[in-house]
């Protein structure tokens, strides 16, 4: 497309009345769910309802702007208080909430009440059922990984994780204190890598025997996610941390699925069986040439658990390509325990699953973190605040993945998600919603809820 087309595409575009249409599209009743959760404040003391506050956080994360402060600053134009008006449904706001009326009421909202918004949302995409089609095998892609988002020299609270660390030029040695968190983030299609559920990664007090850790935040995960989502066929991809006996257990007690990544050191009898195993003369289930280009190749072991003598099925399986490291041609070795039984025909296709937990790093983490809503930047140090600021980040990337993969304009334009948040926030410090944009949003709206309750 010509850098003409391009501009006349975007001619007279509102990048914000986009944004919400998309988001009313497929979460139609949002404001009003933000505003029927449990609210903590005094209601003698209301000016602002939930869905303002809330909404006007969301904007914050999808225009790119970091910090509380810069939000307080930029969004208070009339045609930014207009908009945030529309986008939480309420005509009457009048003024721009301040960031520290906002961080008072993050600080004492409950934060299940938006993991309840969270998981509305998640129900309403996959009521559509227009992204059954990107299952695997009929199944719903899980991957699970954590990351730290906060750090601190000294103690922050209670419920800090602690470490050691050691400066290599003096020797000298500090604590480190830190927050963080495990996120379940499902792959609902190509490009589209949101999160379904998160487990905070803390301490219960300040002086404890045992750290709380990644393992046993994912125990808890699974049992949410399980309450949660009853009936949800669920395939869980994980990296080397989760290939142990306890964690394949807790996933066939619930009849899912897995396929997590195996390395030396982790399950040594398994690795060492295996590996004995497919250097065998004899050995057959080996292809070459897979995933096009790469020219890689696979090979497999069905029921290795009944030659190491273990109690949860694993089915192994590896893949081996040349990859250009340090400007030299390597080979680079996979390997993964699954499940599910492995052929000659759906060995590629497996291969190809198996590497799709670096979405959660790629698509994931390294957008939220590097992208445009920095969530290691501290919108808030009360733990609560942060929990919420984290979770609301969260919600909004849902949105914003939605907008990128729906909005045609963008798909034509190939805006990046950094390009797409500065429009969106150009849009919505400068150009107010007409009442001929506000009819499509509200016209979509209304056949999204004749649709939902049919």
């Amino acid at each position: 497309m010509r850098k003409a087309d391009k501009r006349l595409l975007a001619e007279g575009n509102n990048e914000f009345a986009a944004w919400l249409r998309v988001c009313r599209h497929f979460f139609p009743r949002l404001p009003i769910w933000l505003k029927k959760m449990a609210d903590p404040r005094n209601q003698m003391y209301i000016t602002y309802n939930q869905a303002v506050l809330i909404m006007m956080c969301i904007m914050k994360n999808i225009s790119g702007v970091e910090s509380m402060r810069s939000m307080n600053d930029a969004f208070s134009e009339d045609v930014a208080i207009y908009n945030l008006s529309i986008a939480a449904d309420d005509p009457s706001l009048s003024e721009m909430p301040d960031w520290q009326t906002v961080n008072n009421y993050l600080e004492k909202l409950d934060v299940h009440e938006l993991e309840k918004i969270r998981r509305l949302m998640m129900v309403a995409l996959l009521r559509t059922k227009q992204f059954d089609r990107y299952k695997f095998q009929g199944r719903w892609t899980i991957i699970l990984d954590g990351t730290s988002i906060a750090y601190f020299k000294e103690r922050h609270c209670q419920h800090d994780l602690v470490t050691k660390k050691t400066n290599p030029e003096t020797g000298e040695t500090r604590l480190l204190y830190y927050h963080k968190v495990l996120e379940a983030k499902m792959v609902l299609a190509p490009g589209i890598v949101i999160s379904i559920d998160t487990e905070f990664i803390e301490n219960e007090q300040e002086n404890v025997t045992k750290q709380d850790c990644e393992l046993r935040a994912a125990e808890r995960l699974l049992e949410r996610l399980k309450k949660n989502y009853p009936r949800l066929p669920i395939l869980i991809l994980g990296d080397g941390l989760y290939a142990t006996m306890p964690f394949m257990k807790m996933c066939s007690e619930r009849n899912w699925h897995y396929i997590l990544n195996l390395k030396e050191g982790r399950q040594n009898s398994l690795f060492e069986d295996y590996d004995l195993l497919v250097n065998d003369e004899k050995f057959n289930n080996r292809i070459k040439n897979l995933c096009g280009e790469e020219n890689g190749i696979g090979a497999f072991a069905n029921r290795m658990d009944e030659i190491s003598n273990k109690p949860q099925i694993c089915n192994v399986y590896e893949y081996t390509h040349k990859e250009l490291e340090n400007d030299a041609l390597k080979d680079k070795r996979y390997v993964w325990v699954t499940d599910m039984r492995l052929t000659k025909k759906n060995l590629e296709s497996f291969i190809r699953k198996g590497r799709e937990r670096w979405k959660i790093e790629n698509e994931g983490f390294n957008n939220q973190k590097n992208g445009i809503y920095k969530i290691e930047h501290l919108c808030s140090r009360e733990p609560n605040a942060m929990k919420a600021h984290y979770l609301i980040t969260q919600i909004s990337d849902i949105i914003m993945q939605l907008y990128l993969r729906f909005d045609k304009r963008v798909q034509l334009l190939s805006r990046t998600i950094k390009d797409a948040a500065r429009r969106i926030e150009k849009a919505f410090l400068n150009t107010p919603i007409t009442s001929h944009e506000k009819s499509k949003i509200s016209v979509r709206c209304s056949m999204r809820l004749q649709a939902d309750s049919s």
